[in-house]
């Protein structure tokens, strides 16, 4: 295949990504990054159609050397700042535009000295500013790995990966030609299925994110932040093993602190109590506010914790807690109840033990944890018996 086609393809695979970057981008205004990776390639394209001119010799050297070289440049140096924009999701640097001082750089070099009318200069320079801006732009994308765990990002980082290698062949093609491993005409071919794959997998990662945050909104209570019933119930193994636990949480005296303080004073001390309660769980426990004041949390037995000693521990550190609305402090404790999977225990039963077991510890005073016993009685059989008779009532339940 002779230069001139394979600067035509060249171009072409540049235009025609900087068409999807541009469509996503108009479908998908808060996806950052599309846009300048749109003009990136826009540069490139250009770059490209220019050195065609100079291969049919539609153009005088001097000038489709130099316009070929700076919006080569160019446009690379901008598809990093675009692919900074993309990676993460944190907020945007101003200083990253300062990448721009390189091809300006290298554009006053070449009018100084003239070296982008020597084809291998101006190819090897050109190339070697591709690798640069190519390689910041993979180690990004494996950087903000931390943040954002997408299998997009891996993706698009080995397309990128890729690229630089042929750009690296590239240059040794010219400069050391019996030593390359592949003609240069050869990896430049490749080169434009590296610039389809690098806008298809972009394509694919910013995809990938829509369905992330869609998922992390369906999963997470809009009030507390934390994960919330649905994601709770989709989190449950079918049916417990035996020694897993479940643990059933609620905040005491809820309904006073709204009826006394306000709505805006009960939305504070939930989230005050759902995040303290975070703080003290590990990543990996199934923790969620399952409505209301109620949170649950269940513990596998492989995690080898007591749940009775987690449960205390939440308890103390709620109970620790200071919420101060307006000049007012509002104390919060919590009551919890627990309890443990036998073989063949249905998971709906678990959560019934766990719920009498709360139960339990709200008649018997509050901030306080039960571990569900055989023979305490159901929270419907005493609910029965209290409505029954309205005098038999517990201290704490006439304080509630």
């Amino acid at each position: 295949m002779d230069l001139a086609t394979v600067l035509l393809l060249h171009k072409s695979s540049f235009f025609i990504g900087a068409l999807c970057f541009l469509y996503v981008r108009w479908q998908s205004p808060s996806s950052h990054g599309l846009g300048i990776l749109a003009v990136a390639f826009i540069l490139l394209a250009i770059a490209s159609t220019f050195a065609g001119l100079g291969e049919k010799q539609a153009l005088p050297l001097s000038v489709w050397a130099l316009s070929s070289f700076t919006t080569g440049t160019l446009g690379y140096a901008v598809f990093w700042i675009g692919m900074r924009m993309l990676s993460s999701t944190s907020k945007r640097r101003s200083w990253d535009w300062l990448a721009l001082a390189i091809p300006a750089v290298l554009i006053v070099a070449a009018l100084l000295s003239g070296f982008h009318l020597n084809s291998v200069w101006r190819a090897s320079i050109f190339q070697g500013s591709s690798i640069l801006f190519l390689s910041a732009s993979a180690v990004t994308l494996l950087r903000d790995d931390r943040h954002e765990k997408l299998s997009a990002r891996y993706a698009l980082a080995a397309a990128i990966a890729v690229a630089v290698i042929l750009s690296g062949f590239v240059v040794v093609g010219l400069v050391a030609p019996d030593a390359a491993p592949v003609h240069p005409r050869e990896a430049f071919f490749l080169l434009i299925l590296c610039h389809f794959a690098i806008a298809l997998f972009s394509l694919i990662f910013v995809n990938e994110r829509v369905e992330a945050t869609l998922t992390t909104l369906l999963d997470t209570d809009a009030l507390t932040q934390i994960h919330n019933r649905r994601w709770f119930f989709l989190a449950l193994p079918v049916a417990p093993l035996a020694g897993d636990a479940f643990i059933i949480i609620d905040i005491d005296h809820f309904k006073r602190v709204n009826d006394t303080f306000g709505h805006a004073a009960g939305d504070i001390v939930l989230t005050s109590a759902a995040k303290e309660m975070t703080l003290n769980l590990r990543r990996n426990e199934i923790f969620a506010r399952l409505g209301g004041e109620e949170f649950g949390l269940y513990l596998p037995a492989a995690s080898g914790l007591d749940p009775q000693t987690v449960a205390e521990r939440l308890r103390t550190a709620v109970q620790s807690l200071k919420v101060k609305v307006g000049e007012i402090d509002i104390p919060i404790t919590i009551s919890a109840g627990t309890a443990i999977a036998g073989t063949g225990l249905p998971m709906q039963e678990l959560m019934s033990r766990a719920d009498t077991a709360l139960y339990a510890a709200k008649s018997r005073g509050r901030n306080r944890i039960e571990a569900y016993r055989a023979d305490a009685p159901s929270a419907l059989a005493t609910d029965q018996r209290q409505n029954a008779n309205p005098a038999h009532t517990t201290k704490a339940g006439q304080a509630a």
